[in-house]
């Protein structure tokens, strides 16, 4: 039985077909051959069949015959370098396709929800937007109803837990970008930090993980804020609990680990692997 007819086993069974357990066990085996290969095309971009059998722990001959039925089916194409292989433009565009089906404020709102369970305090999602960070998600919480920062509302990148955590963690051309038209308007009389504080911000902040905001927002009002990234390892965005100063900066609540937590379970809904993007 040629590998390609596997695949067809992914078509619904006709009703009163009879089902055979050796070859739906056969089936079953090749596809997670197939998927442990287009992982490893993944994580490296391009490999050759003995790497990708390395990978695999497959024989050499098996993965050549494996890859031949992935290029059949659009999974796997030749890359430019002779005798080397990458993920198919098919299999690319389907992924396209199920990336612009994800909704982020969905994805990440079971982890904003958990983070107010938890903490008791009001979780929000924030987004980059033209120097500026907006609340796309706002969970109250218990204690208390601040009307800063409602759904809609934003706040420079350097006031606020979230804005800050965006500051931080945005790539480093977007981030000087960023630096140098806060310097432009600073000149122009605008009531912003200055470069060396900014600097200093975003230095404690990505050294700890998570942003700090004690009272720069609203009086009596502490908040904590960590970064949310894509299955590219781009920035999405920051997600923050803000809530009474004793409550959130006490350190009677592990507020700054209850976050980062949150953030990553965001992230990882939004398919981001940090051991994939940092290889």
């Amino acid at each position: 039985m040629s590998d390609i007819v596997v695949i067809d086993r992914m078509r619904p069974r006709r009703e009163n077909q009879p089902m055979t357990v050796d070859g739906d066990a056969g089936g079953m085996e090749i596809l997670q051959k197939s998927g442990a290969i287009v992982s490893a095309l993944e994580e490296l971009g391009e490999a050759t069949a003995q790497t990708l059998a390395a990978r695999t722990d497959e024989p050499v001959s098996s993965t050549y015959r494996l890859l031949s039925s992935l290029r059949e089916i659009g999974w796997v194409d030749p890359a430019p370098r002779r005798g080397y292989f990458r993920l198919g433009v098919r299999l690319v565009r389907i992924g396209s396709l199920l990336e612009d089906q994800v909704n982020v404020r969905d994805a990440c709102k079971p982890a904003l929800e958990e983070l107010r369970r938890r903490t008791n305090a009001t979780a929000f999602l924030c987004f980059l937007r033209s120097d500026t960070a907006v609340c796309v998600e706002r969970l109250d919480g218990r204690d208390v109803h601040s009307l800063a920062m409602r759904l809609g509302d934003s706040l420079p990148l350097f006031r606020g837990a979230a804005p800050l955590a965006i500051l931080a963690f945005v790539a480093e051309s977007e981030r000087e970008a960023i630096l140098a038209r806060l310097s432009d308007r600073r000149r122009n009389g605008e009531a912003i930090p200055s470069d060396a504080s900014l600097r200093e911000a975003i230095a404690s902040t990505r050294s700890r993980g998570y942003s700090l905001s004690d009272e720069d927002v609203t009086p009596g009002i502490g908040a904590i804020g960590a970064p949310v990234f894509n299955h590219r390892g781009e920035l999405e965005g920051a997600i923050s609990v803000s809530g009474l100063r004793n409550q959130i900066l006490s350190g009677q609540l592990p507020v700054p680990q209850l976050t980062m937590q949150a953030a990553d379970d965001a992230s990882r809904a939004l398919g981001y692997r940090k051991e994939l993007i940092a290889g």
